[in-house]
């Protein structure tokens, strides 16, 4: 796309995405701009009219477009463009360390002037000095850190979480905010069937009429039909060419799939319909639901103290809607939000605080402006490129088993701080007592560092065990 430029004509196949505001040079054609605004529901665009940048084309054929602007200047190009973020540092482990070191050498020149000024006996004084920095190795501790946030991803990656940003463990203790996108993020792709005992009724010959409809079609009903056939029982493809009638509907011989009252007289039904020769043989309704498990896995994110919003481009009155289904305050419920609006949101409340989680380009500045950023693993694959970790799965529940996880991480961690501690006292303290010989300190270093791992090994074991 950097090669496009104004007055071209390109073709976009089905399934593809414009890439650069064009005007419509086919007759009419049906796109979807839920990755570019949030809208859930496809929109039909006639011959002339301007169709937006990162609008996807999930009609049945090629279509035309001539472009009214080049790639640098496109919407598309400016969300996809990389975000620059300085890397967290492991602040308390770096304060650890260079406080250990620093404080080691302080005791050990103390030791050194105080054992020479009392005794004048030189070995003596190396023997107590030897003793102090060999047994009082940060090692240990330096190692112990890094491997607990090591063993924490790869818990997480059994529970279908995956990280992509090694500095995101410090981040999240520094949260207050998770926010929500709602199309693909918070609800699924495609549409629920309310009544499937409808394709389970039908016919062989309308199973396969319907099969032969769909299959073909990036349409989110027609791909929600399909999941259904396909789940129960085998279908087989009729003959004849499927014709689509852009905002209407698709048709086969004389077997026709859309909109109520397109080729059946019930113009006031509702529902997408199955016709035979302009005859109702089945009708599908459909809704836009929330995950399986949103409601759940919000309130336990609320009881975790944080603050859950929901942003979307979609309609305001569907955004509150979803927010009722899942107990979400409707103050922090906001619709219709362009990709600037819901950046400049996130720089409002806290950008430094906020957790953002999104799936498609219009998530993207939002995205660049959040402390820490996850994505679902869908077939758009747009934004885990950007994001500090992406999940799996049909729920959410990966978002608390990052959560969850890190708390084991950070449970452990102040474990062997506070065995480093205890040890550095009791080591240190006989060895500046003149109590240890530098023989007896080097073998109890690595005896440390063996200790400090088995804490590791066995306070991670917890995280492990969840996966199970």
């Amino acid at each position: 796309p950097a090669d496009l430029r104004p007055g071209q004509n390109i073709l976009l196949a089905p399934g593809q995405t414009l890439p650069v505001e064009a005007r419509l040079a086919h007759s009419e054609a049906i796109f979807s701009l839920a990755s570019i605004n949030g809208e859930s529901e496809p929109r039909s665009f006639r011959a002339g009219q301007r169709v937006p940048a990162g609008a996807v084309n999930i009609g049945r054929g090629d279509v035309t477009l001539e472009t009214l602007q080049s790639w640098s200047d496109s919407l598309l190009a400016r969300l996809l463009a990389p975000g620059h973020r300085a890397p967290a540092h492991h602040a308390l482990l770096e304060r650890i360390v260079r406080g250990y070191v620093i404080g080691i050498l302080v005791v050990a020149i103390a030791a050194g002037l105080g054992w020479w000024w009392a005794t004048g006996d030189a070995s003596r004084t190396w023997s107590v000095v030897t003793a102090v920095l060999v047994v009082s190795c940060p090692c240990a501790i330096a190692l112990a850190f890094p491997l607990a946030d090591e063993m924490a991803t790869v818990a997480l990656r059994r529970r279908g979480v995956f990280v992509r940003e090694s500095d995101l463990w410090p981040r999240l203790a520094r949260l207050r905010h998770v926010v929500f996108d709602k199309t693909g993020t918070l609800t699924l792709e495609t549409p629920v069937l309310r009544n499937p005992e409808a394709i389970t009724t039908l016919t062989l010959e309308a199973r396969n009429a319907l099969y032969t409809l769909v299959r073909d079609s990036a349409h989110p009903v027609s791909q929600a039909l399909f999941e259904h056939l396909l789940a129960s029982g085998s279908a087989q493809l009729i003959a004849g060419d499927v014709r689509e009638t852009i905002g209407a509907g698709v048709e086969v011989g004389s077997w026709s799939l859309g909109r109520a009252g397109w080729r059946s007289p019930h113009v006031a039904a509702s529902g997408t319909e199955l016709c035979h020769h302009d005859e109702v043989v089945a009708r599908f309704h459909f809704t836009d639901t929330a995950r399986h498990d949103a409601r759940a896995e919000v309130a336990a994110l609320g009881r975790r103290g944080l603050v859950v919003h929901l942003l979307s481009g979609d309609r305001s009155d569907k955004v509150a809607d979803l927010a009722h289904q899942l107990g979400v305050a409707p103050s922090r419920a906001h619709g219709d939000m362009t990709p600037e609006a819901k950046a400049s949101w996130l720089e409002a409340i806290g950008r430094d605080s906020s957790l953002m989680l999104g799936d498609g380009a219009n998530d993207s500045l939002a995205f660049d402006r959040a402390l820490c950023r996850g994505t679902p693993v869908i077939h758009r694959g747009v934004l885990e490129q950007k994001a500090d970790f992406y999940y799996l799965g049909r729920g959410i529940d990966g978002i608390r088993a990052l959560f969850e996880t890190d708390d084991i991480r950070r449970r452990t961690q102040s474990v062997i701080l506070a065995f480093s501690v205890a040890y550095n006292l009791l080591a240190v303290g006989l060895a500046v007592a003149g109590l240890m010989n530098p023989l007896l300190a080097a073998i109890l270093m690595p005896v440390n560092s063996l200790a400090t791992l088995a804490i590791v090994t066995g306070g991670m074991s917890r995280a492990h065990a969840d996966t199970r």
